[in-house]
């Protein structure tokens, strides 16, 4: 039963685990359909999951080839992933719409910070550089910052819709047309308890009892067997 129950835990954890997949080679020339080649905007995966009980977004990227950062191309590539909280109006920015947060990094050094754009605001909040780690590039941002809400009233970013908007010089790679992806629910990283050895059941004490009552009842009769044996055949 224990092989079984691991089994149904692990079928269970593998949709949290899945990321969203992007055709290698799809990088077009922004603004068509041109098929587009060179540069680091090619996007293959995104894995983007609420973590840290739900008060930070993750998201990880990965790309076709490793990320040569800083840039050397200008303008250097850009990264935007496209916010929706829809406790929210959804706006329009540029050829965007529907979202009303961004969050973007630009690959101009590896301490570039993330930065926050809450887009009816017309404010921006710096946070932390990224992670990179050859093709992955790893963003996190703490709810209070992408949904302004108190830590007390809970960062809720598992409600957050997004799709990802990558430019690179003249080309360009999306994950999603419009912010309509959920974040997963981050897996438990903490081993399972081991399971208690089990005391015998009852039935097995019962069993082991009625056992022995049937090879004292044996004994018994063949003592009596043997007395009445004596006494039958024993001379007078």
């Amino acid at each position: 039963m224990r092989r079984v129950g691991a089994l149904v835990a692990l079928l269970a954890a593998v949709p949290l685990l899945m990321a969203a997949r992007d055709p290698r080679g799809d990088v077009t020339v922004c603004g068509s359909n041109l098929g587009a080649t060179g540069g680091m905007a090619d996007v293959v995966a995104v894995e983007a999951t609420a973590q840290e009980l739900g008060t930070a977004a993750v998201w990880r990227l990965r790309f076709a080839e490793p990320l040569d950062v800083p840039d050397p191309n200008a303008p250097p590539m850009r990264v935007d992933i496209l916010v929706r909280d829809p406790k929210l109006p959804a706006v329009t920015m540029g050829d965007e719409r529907g979202l009303n947060r961004v969050v973007r990094w630009i690959a101009s050094s590896p301490d570039r910070p993330i930065v926050v754009v809450w887009v009816p605001e017309h404010s921006r909040t710096p946070f932390n550089p990224a992670v990179i780690d050859g093709r992955t590039l790893e963003i996190r941002v703490p709810g209070r910052i992408l949904l302004g809400e108190s830590r007390n009233g809970g960062e809720a970013v598992r409600r957050l819709r997004w799709s990802v908007f990558v430019r690179d010089g003249d080309r360009c790679d999306r994950v999603g047309d419009r912010p309509t992806l959920r974040l997963r629910e981050a897996g438990s990283s903490r081993p399972p308890s081991p399971a208690p050895t089990s005391a015998p059941s009852e039935p097995s004490k019962a069993a082991a009892g009625g056992d022995s009552a049937r090879v004292a009842i044996g004994v018994i009769g063949v003592a009596l067997l043997g007395l009445w044996a004596l006494r039958r055949f024993s001379p007078r």
